[in-house]
């Protein structure tokens, strides 16, 4: 079966762009990883909306949003399929494969939205493989979707606004949060404010840092943090940092790593869009136009998955690359397309200017981008940072050469924890910058697991 577009992913952008793309007149498919819709943004929204309901207690602005798109999303004509994994995509992005109820089956259709939004940076600290260590993301998940929180003292260490946001979620909820460890400094809000009349484009950017940083005063923080590592034998014990010219030591039973948010790309590279190097927060992005199209034509990403923004600017970029896709397909004109987009551009235009000011606050710590000795990258075949630098003293500089000297990168998560650090390796030992002549690593299918018996039985959709 064909269809006018498939989305893939029904975030805040996903379902934006599948809700009008639907009431423009074209058929949609909407192949979703997550058991419901909303993204990590909105998770379990519908949900959290029933409880509020019965409770007769109001939600939070935010959430109240979150409820109404994922209810308008639901009304439309849009067809929505829940817990489909795409594990390979076209060259042409228009042939998808996913997973669905344990069997493979493969869609066409005229055009494709991604919209998988982002992922947390994963950068390989010092013992960030021990048992109570996991991402602030994955802790914000499982308060969301079944209201527990790690037991234990809890330590947040990283950077950027979701921290001092989920330190007060699990505080509210009842974790003790010992401290938040930040590499954020000073220097970094001082160097900021040649950026905050950019801020002033999205004022609430602005009311909701205040917001968090003044909620959050109440938790123990510690900035400009640098040289972290995590103790412990068969669990984490504390962590270790230091502070200006003092060294100290923080008793803990969990550490949170949260240390910015980058585009997903596997599906983006997969279909080989082409992509560009964002120096600042150091992450590769598929090249987008005003419609969110990439180089391949009628192929869009919108929300995260392009240039993280945020969820507000992610439901714009979805109805940008649903007129996109509806004036390419003949649905439109291109008068009524430009009418609908006028305010739409200008909105995303906002966002993007805003954006810089906290990019400059919390860039990604650069020092701490570049593992070394013994620490492991590559946790799914147990590559460690001293072994890459041996392949690439002995011939591995380049991606490709790095992945058959060490196996980095080919384990079941297809390099979505250490191709980013294994770059970054790589561009150190060589003396180069990232963007130079570093592509980023091949993705090759299937990016998601799936069995022989699971690829024999695979079939096309009917």
């Amino acid at each position: 079966m064909s269809w006018d577009v498939i989305v893939i992913g029904a975030g805040p952008a996903g379902m934006t762009a599948a809700t009008l793309v639907s009431k423009l007149g074209l058929s949609v498919l909407v192949l979703d990883e997550q058991s419901t819709p909303g993204g990590q943004k909105f998770m379990s929204i519908e949900d959290l909306e029933r409880r509020y309901q019965a409770k007769k207690l109001s939600m939070k602005r935010d959430d109240v949003h979150g409820a109404m798109i994922t209810r308008q999303f639901r009304q439309s004509n849009a067809v929505y399929l829940n817990q489909a994994s795409v594990w390979d995509i076209s060259e042409n992005g228009k042939e998808i494969c996913y997973l669905h109820q344990g069997r493979s089956y493969s869609v066409r259709s005229k055009a494709t939205i991604v919209s998988t939004g982002a992922i947390e940076r994963p950068v390989p600290v010092p013992g960030w493989t021990l048992p109570g260590v996991m991402t602030v993301g994955g802790a914000q998940t499982l308060l969301k979707t079944s209201g527990r929180v790690p037991s234990g003292r809890i330590a947040l260490l990283g950077c950027g606004p979701l921290l001092h946001l989920a330190a007060q979620q699990l505080t509210d909820a009842g974790g003790n949060v010992v401290a938040l460890l930040q590499t954020t400094s000073l220097t970094d809000f001082a160097r900021a404010t040649l950026q905050f009349l950019n801020a002033l484009w999205v004022p609430k950017f602005i009311l909701e840092g205040l917001s968090l940083l003044t909620q959050s005063t109440k938790i123990h923080t510690v900035s400009s943090v640098r040289g972290f590592s995590i103790v412990g034998e068969d669990q984490v014990h504390a962590v270790e940092y230091t502070c200006g010219t003092r060294m100290d030591v923080l008793d803990c039973d969990v550490v949170l790593l949260h240390f910015g948010v980058i585009p997903n790309t596997q599906i983006t590279r997969l279909a080989g869009a082409d992509h560009e190097w964002n120096d600042q927060q150091r992450y590769w992005r598929p090249i987008t136009n005003t419609w969110r199209e990439t180089s391949i034509s009628n192929f869009m990403v919108a929300g995260d998955g392009g240039v993280v923004l945020g969820a507000e600017a992610a439901e714009v970029s979805g109805r940008l690359s649903a007129l996109g896709v509806a004036y390419s397909l003949g649905n439109i004109t291109k008068t009524t397309r430009d009418k609908m987009a006028k305010h739409l551009q200008r909105q995303h235009r906002r966002y993007v200017k805003a954006m810089s000011f906290l990019d400059t606050i919390y860039h990604p710590p650069f020092d701490s981008l570049f593992p070394a000795g013994n620490t492991i990258v590559c946790r799914c075949e147990g590559i460690r940072a001293d072994m890459i630098e041996a392949a690439v003293a002995n011939g591995g500089v380049d991606m490709r050469r790095l992945k058959a000297h060490t196996r980095a990168g080919m384990g079941p998560c297809r390099g979505q924890m250490c191709s980013m650090a294994t770059a970054e390796i790589l561009s150190k030992k060589l003396d180069i910058d990232a963007n130079s002549i570093i592509d980023p690593a091949t993705v090759r299918p299937p990016i998601r697991p799936l069995t022989i018996g699971q690829l024999a039985d695979h079939s096309m959709q009917d």
